[in-house]
């Protein structure tokens, strides 16, 4: 607990170096000692109107998800709360942060029964993929792709087809983006989740010709 609050107390210096070898020690510790003795502390610190010291929860936050693997199954629900507050800030760097600790947080728990989480945090993190910055940009194509493993790409394909075909060219280029990397990442897992498509017979050809179905999805085991 001494060294936890030695290094808590190193988020409030200006030194920039130093506070991110601040976060990554926090992450260590926790990987050590268990998180179950870290997190409590850390989003405690959330709470110091301090734009450096949030910053500096949410990094160690997203190093310690990525340190922790499927161990991170366990904290998921207490840290939603605290993400979504940081995936709404008004500053950048706190969504962009955020954003990466939500990807390594879902990378860690895949089919472990935390989706519903996920799919909330995406509701948060999808607004954001309009921003201009790049790094902000990176850091929430991240979090979707993160989200994507844990909840599998057909959820993520239905927030992505209602854009693909928007009349603003922006609009239609980050969902194209979205589209393309569940394209390439899960297009066997895709495939029962397209919408059907069920087209008028065409002059000269039957109805039975033109529909674009396949009744074998249609089937449950």
């Amino acid at each position: 607990s001494d060294v936890l609050a030695t290094l808590l107390n190193n988020l409030k210096v200006q030194e920039r170096q130093n506070r991110v070898c601040t976060t990554v020690a926090i992450a260590i510790v926790a990987e050590s000692c268990a998180p179950f003795t870290v997190i409590p502390a850390v989003m405690n610190e959330y709470k110091v109107p301090d734009m450096n010291v949030q910053n500096g929860v949410l990094k160690s936050l997203s190093f310690m998800f990525e340190y922790i693997g499927e161990m991170g199954k366990d904290y998921i629900y207490s840290v939603v709360p605290l993400l979504e507050d940081a995936l709404m800030d008004r500053d950048l760097v706190h969504r962009q942060t955020a954003a990466s600790a939500v990807g390594h947080l879902a990378l860690g728990v895949p089919g472990m029964g935390c989706e519903d989480a996920f799919i909330h945090l995406l509701n948060f993190v999808w607004p954001n993929i309009f921003e201009n910055s790049p790094h902000v940009i990176n850091a929430m194509f991240n979090a979707i792709d993160g989200i994507r493993v844990a909840v599998g790409p057909g959820i993520l394909l239905q927030y992505t087809l209602q854009g693909l075909f928007h009349p603003a060219r922006k609009v239609r280029e980050k969902y194209w983006r979205v589209y393309n990397n569940l394209y390439t990442s899960g297009q066997d897992a895709l495939v029962a989740y397209y919408p059907r498509s069920l087209l008028q017979g065409s002059p000269g050809s039957s109805e039975k010709e033109s529909l674009l179905s396949c009744p074998e999805l249609n089937m449950m085991i």
